[in-house]
């Protein structure tokens, strides 16, 4: 492939944000490409992210478009919220078409542009009566250290690892009303603030909002940055990733999480969606959680048999090896590139 000038409409300007570093810049600095910010001339293909108007930009001409989808908002979504999204949206100008719901907005841009990226097969199902050119691609963890499982560790009161946008905490504050108190403390690595209304007005204090809805259980609150995830997850007897299952874009959630723990050496927990389960039925070593029991039983299980821990870690890493290495993932961004030009 020759060297190619990407004109880039990304989450952020700096190009750190974990949906920039993590997917298309890496690629293109991996590759050699030239990553113009904000240019739609003089660039071989258009990348269009989910944090700009993407509705906008699929309707201008030039060049080949894609857009990367990397949430599930094609998902079955409750009808109020989905509207109320999208013309709010609309009416404060993010996007710059009618009044209507998100969902439509999304499937509208899909159909416009040549090509759709997006995590998982259980997104591109959703995406494939829009568009047929979908190819899926997950995110590159490679800021994080390959490091083996470490059993032995400091804290004789069990500490579970957390870490995620406060988006997700959800999920964490509903599975933490079915674990019994003062038996663990949750170490907990996310963004101060949580902006309550369109992802980025009305700012809450998230470790106020943490003491409020944790139900009382003990836990560390630290800053998120890849050194901390680092540093307190070595320190984690096991991670623990509950997932929101009432709403829909959270069980569309691919497997990213699930294979940072794995590469950080901690074994890890999740909810039973779909993205985790596919793995798991890989692993053949137990991942998912269905109930509140299920939970509870399987933390035991891990706390207290480190040969079952070690394993699932063990799985976990040739998993990433075999199927999630650098070089799969280019080769990935490679081929739905190459479907362009």
């Amino acid at each position: 492939m020759k060297r190619l000038r990407v004109g880039l409409f990304p989450h952020s300007a700096n190009l750190t944000h974990p949906a920039d570093r993590r997917r298309i810049v890496s690629w293109a600095r991996a590759k050699g490409h030239t990553l113009l910010v904000g240019e739609s001339k003089d660039v071989d293909l258009i990348f269009i992210s989910e944090g700009v108007d993407f509705i906008g930009l699929s309707k201008t001409s030039g060049p080949p478009k894609i857009f990367d989808l990397i949430d599930g908002y094609l998902a079955k979504q409750d009808f109020h919220n989905d509207l109320i999204r999208g013309v709010t949206k609309s009416l404060i100008r993010q996007h710059h078409t009618f009044p209507r719901s998100y969902t439509s907005m999304i499937a509208e841009t899909c159909r416009k542009v040549d090509l759709v990226i997006c995590s998982n097969v259980e997104q591109k199902s959703t995406i494939l009566p829009h568009n047929q050119n979908v190819h899926t691609i997950l995110d590159n963890h490679s800021e994080f250290p390959l490091r083996p499982y470490q059993p032995n560790k400091a804290s004789s009161k069990p500490l579970f690892f957390w870490e995620g946008t406060t988006h997700t905490l959800k999920g964490l504050e509903q599975l933490s009303a079915v674990l019994p108190n003062s038996t663990f403390k949750f170490s907990i690595v996310t963004d101060t603030k949580h902006p309550r209304i369109l992802g980025k007005y009305f700012n809450q204090d998230v470790k106020n909002r943490l003491k409020k809805s944790l139900h009382d259980h003990n836990f560390q609150f630290h800053p998120w940055s890849i050194q901390e995830v680092i540093a307190r997850s070595s320190e984690a007897h096991l991670a623990l990733v509950p997932v929101n299952l009432d709403s829909g874009i959270q069980r569309m959630k691919p497997e990213n999480r699930l294979l940072i723990m794995f590469r950080l050496g901690v074994p890890c927990l999740t909810s039973a969606i779909s993205s985790y389960k596919r793995v798991e039925s890989i692993l053949e070593t137990k991942v998912t959680c269905e109930s509140p029991q299920d939970w509870n039983s399987a933390i035991n299980h891990f706390l207290f048999d480190q040969e079952l821990a070690a394993h699932q870690v063990a799985q976990g890493q040739k998993y990433l090896k075999e199927q999630h290495n650098e070089d799969l993932l280019f080769d990935k961004w490679d081929k739905a590139i190459s479907s362009l030009i």
